[in-house]
């Protein structure tokens, strides 16, 4: 089955993901071709824009569950899978070409690092983001440094990951996420003019400015990208987020989720 699409069309390069049926998921396979994807349009002299979409709705699910759920069967494979997808992040974090993520749908879990990866990300109404890792059990700790200090502030980063709240486009434009949300009637049109004015710009100038503005959050994103993979490893491999997953997995849910019935008001109405 193929998970990738990739075209040049008028010195734009098109990276299309194509496993909408299975959510996109970020598995082994998808991760080694978005890879190549990606270095293959920073090697090509004639691409100048890269465009990272979706055929439709999801845009990505996060993370393979299957691939993590085996984790305890082949933990060096889980293992470059992850450092796989901390390359991509980095490969379109620093690619010299500026990249736009065009998202039509949801986004979750490791989804949102592929997407704020970039360099301009532009949705439409109906598309959502949710970091949704506690709902596992685990942390997005590969996907931290590619946002916090980057597109969101220390606290709200806090916030929407210990809520694990689902922000709709243009909340998620609101708190940086997303750059501009379209009408869905307007969004090729939207995009389109994006693409424009960045083939009006130098090539030279373009490639400097993501340079410059790189350099200043580099230094507490190694820091932090250094710890991140053997902290999630050590996670996946707890027993609750074993059993969590293959709750995930087989339609059901974890251990923890529990119904809130609270017997007494939770917001006291103010005398006055």
């Amino acid at each position: 089955m193929a998970f990738l699409e990739y075209t040049v069309d008028s010195q734009v390069a098109l990276i299309t993901l194509t496993n909408n049926v299975a959510g996109n998921v970020l598995n082994r396979s998808m991760l080694e071709l978005l890879q190549i994807a990606m270095d293959q349009a920073v090697a090509d002299k004639e691409v100048r824009v890269i465009v990272l979409r979706a055929q439709g709705d999801p845009f990505c699910l996060g993370m393979d569950l299957t691939m993590m759920q085996q984790i305890h069967q082949n933990e060096a494979d889980a293992r470059q899978t992850i450092a796989l997808y901390v390359s991509v992040l980095t490969s379109i974090s620093v690619s010299p070409k500026p990249v736009i993520c065009l998202v039509q749908g949801a986004v979750k879990a490791g989804g949102v690092g592929l997407v704020a990866a970039c360099d301009i990300v532009l949705a439409t109404e109906q598309a959502s983001m949710e970091l949704s890792e506690v709902l596992l059990g685990l942390i997005p700790a590969n996907v931290a440094p590619f946002i916090c200090g980057v597109r969101l502030p220390l606290q709200k980063m806090k916030y929407l990951i210990l809520t694990a709240k689902k922000l709709t486009a243009m909340e998620a434009r609101r708190v940086n996420l997303v750059d501009e949300v379209f009408p869905v009637d307007q969004f090729a049109a939207g995009a389109k003019a994006i693409v424009k004015k960045l083939l009006r710009a130098s090539p030279s100038a373009l490639s400097e400015t993501k340079q410059f503005f790189g350099i200043i959050n580099d230094e507490t994103k190694d820091r932090s990208l250094a710890s991140a993979q053997d902290k999630l490893l050590e996670m996946i491999k707890t027993p609750e987020v074993i059993m969590a997953i293959q709750a995930f997995n087989e339609g059901n849910t974890p251990v923890w989720f529990a119904k809130y019935q609270p017997k007494k008001p939770l917001v006291l109405e103010g005398k006055a």
